[in-house]
């Protein structure tokens, strides 16, 4: 699925889910061909459920066959993204103020760095995290490749 198509979905169906009370978190595309699975993972409040999963996939279909972002032969799955979810939106750093996560980022000169610490604010799409060095360090969301909640076992 190309980028364009997935801004579009999901600029589509966040407010349709929001309505219903489900956060649109992340939307991937498995496999290629006719054996193809379109994912999408969801949160609320409280978790996910079977019948929420299944609501969302009655409600989405319809809408992404209308707009042309889905060819009938594709497989659609609807799911809770688990405990080392990545986290991608502003609303998910909100969610986990307070708890450590590791983050990939891009410098400003082009670097691929990785961090890790305890995020304690998110405003205006940046967080700010607290480094195990004691040093905080403000990042703009859009620059993080990847993040996930630091799992403690």
């Amino acid at each position: 699925m190309a980028s364009t198509s997935k801004s579009s979905i999901f600029e589509l169906l966040s407010p349709v889910l929001e309505g219903e009370g489900i956060e649109f978190v992340d939307v991937e595309l498995l496999g290629e061909g006719k054996g193809q699975t379109v994912r999408f993972l969801i949160h609320k409040p409280g978790g996910i459920t079977v019948k929420d999963c299944q609501h969302v996939s009655r409600v989405v279909h319809p809408i992404l066959e209308v707009h042309g972002l889905i060819e009938n032969d594709v497989a659609l799955e609807v799911a809770s993204p688990g405990l080392d979810r990545p986290l991608v939106t502003e609303a998910d750093f909100r969610r986990n103020v307070g708890r450590g996560v590791q983050i990939e980022t891009v410098s400003s000169t082009g670097k691929s760095l990785r961090l890790s610490g305890t995020v304690t604010d998110v405003e205006a799409g940046k967080i700010l995290l607290d480094r195990p060095s004691g040093e905080t360090i403000q990042l703009e969301i859009s620059t993080i490749t990847k993040a996930q909640i630091q799992l403690m076992w």
